[in-house]
């Protein structure tokens, strides 16, 4: 880096510049201590905790490092993991939660983006952002209190599901100082973090704690309440709710469109297996089980089943390995725990006797047909089928929206609930959407993300700022 006048202005050459501070720390000008006083210059930024916004021209900004533009939610990575080093833990989880209000979560579930654009990956590997985050959560003592909002509004929002983009939105109002309530249908808060995620994947303990954080500025989460059959949109505005955020995510499992699915025993659709276990049911999925998919809710499957008692699972997915949506590392561990996987295989129907599910027909694929997104389908090869053996199927090809459920609490008879994808705003005045319910299934920081410019637009609706 070149640097010019009394200042010390850098000169960046932005395609390379990772904004790691290296080239700061290993300047010969950092034993000249007045040099930190110069506010206008980058050192000066650095050394008074503002943030660096190099002027490459008047009209000209560096863009974010790589990891914190990777982030759906933005985060400072640099920030916090400088923090980390020098041991001020405490400070680094106070930055995390400038912008995440679920920061243990998000150290064990989330996908980390940051991590693959990590410019560290360039030299050997990728920082370990998601553990470090981890580690701050954990290690920053005493507890850290909630930011108290500035300024009481005398306005009330409602929230329709505890997931991860009701949390997120619920927290954002909070700050702002609205009083905000968030209705669950499931006895515990959390949405599919409490009961989609496996315990041994998310400690219960660990989505508790982030979830008291919520609730201490104020948020008042009320569970085992299902929204349009104990209470609707009409209730809601009686008891002087100012405006909806809907924010129920994708809770209906797609179907494998085989002859007579649902049908037969045997037959289960992932999210409601997994929240069986989630509930302590006692599960017998039998000696060998097959999980159809290739998401993270497909692994969470096949492992848990193992840890049900099954003496194999197999999981198939049609496309192969660098097309598989789930985490790697969630991969790996399924792997390490016996799971076998077949890639480029598709199920055509089911094997049964007396009603009861005894294996699949399968049949092998290649990938070939781009369709209209460009990526390439997968496609039967004659020849190929073969026979698997199972005593229980566990569908895990996605998820989707429940409309039909909502329409009856908000009041719709033969209409459709419509969402503005730029304004979050639905169809009905003074209702919102958010997160998987709005945009389909996502991530769960993806989901804090829209939960968060839910809480912005809001915000805006109601104070008339926009």
């Amino acid at each position: 880096m070149a640097v010019e006048g009394r200042t010390h202005k850098p000169v960046v050459d932005v395609e390379r510049c990772s904004f790691c501070a290296a080239c700061m720390e290993a300047c010969p000008a950092e034993i000249m201590p007045e040099m930190r006083q110069e506010i206008d210059s980058m050192r000066g930024k650095i050394f008074s905790d503002m943030d660096m916004q190099v002027h490459l021209k008047e009209e000209d900004i560096l863009p974010l490092p790589k990891c914190q533009n990777a982030c759906p939610i933005s985060q400072d990575v640099r920030g916090y993991i400088r923090l980390i080093a020098r041991k001020q833990y405490k400070e680094a989880l106070e930055l995390i939660r400038a912008a995440n209000p679920l920061p243990s979560i998000c150290g064990y579930v989330c996908h980390h983006p940051c991590e693959s654009a990590c410019v560290r990956g360039n030299l050997d590997e990728a920082l370990s952002i998601r553990s470090l985050k981890r580690f701050a959560a954990a290690a920053a003592t005493p507890s850290l209190m909630p930011v108290k909002p500035v300024a009481s509004i005398n306005k009330k929002i409602t929230i329709i599901g505890s997931g991860p983009a009701g949390l997120a939105a619920a927290y954002e109002l909070a700050k702002t100082g609205y009083t905000v309530e968030i209705i669950e249908s499931y006895h515990r808060p959390g949405g599919l973090l409490a009961w989609g995620i496996p315990e041994f994947r998310l400690p219960r303990d660990i989505l508790q704690k982030d979830i008291d954080f919520i609730t201490q500025t104020g948020v008042d989460i009320r569970t085992g309440i299902e929204f349009g059959k104990d209470i609707t949109l009409f209730d809601l505005e009686k008891t002087g709710t100012d405006a909806v955020i809907i924010a129920t995510g994708t809770q209906k499992g797609l179907k494998l469109e085989l002859e007579n699915e649902n049908s037969y025993e045997g037959y289960s659709e992932c999210l409601q297996f997994l929240r069986s276990i989630s509930d302590g049911m006692k599960i017998e999925p039998g000696q060998q089980v097959i999980v159809v998919g290739g998401g993270n809710a497909a692994i969470d499957s096949a492992r848990s089943a193992l840890k049900q008692g099954a003496a194999k699972v197999c999981l198939i997915y049609r496309r192969g390995p660098m097309e598989m949506p789930a985490d790697k590392e969630e991969v790996k561990a399924a792997l390490s725990e016996g799971v076998d996987i077949k890639f480029f295989t598709m199920p055509l129907s089911f094997i049964t006797k007396d009603n009861r599910i005894t294996g699949l027909h399968c049949v092998k694929t290649e990938l070939k047909d781009p369709d209209g997104q460009g990526r390439l389908r997968p496609v039967q090869i004659e020849g190929s089928k073969f026979i698997m053996q199972a005593d229980m199927v566990i569908s895990a090809v996605g998820q989707k929206a429940d409309h039909e459920t909502l329409k009856n609490g908000l009041g719709l008879h033969g209409t459709k609930l419509v969402t503005d994808t730029d304004t979050l705003a639905t169809n009905l005045p003074n209702v919102f959407a958010a997160g998987d319910f709005a945009q389909g299934s996502s991530t769960v920081v993806e989901a804090m993300a829209d939960g968060k410019k839910a809480a912005k637009k809001v915000h805006e609706f109601l104070s008339g700022s926009k």
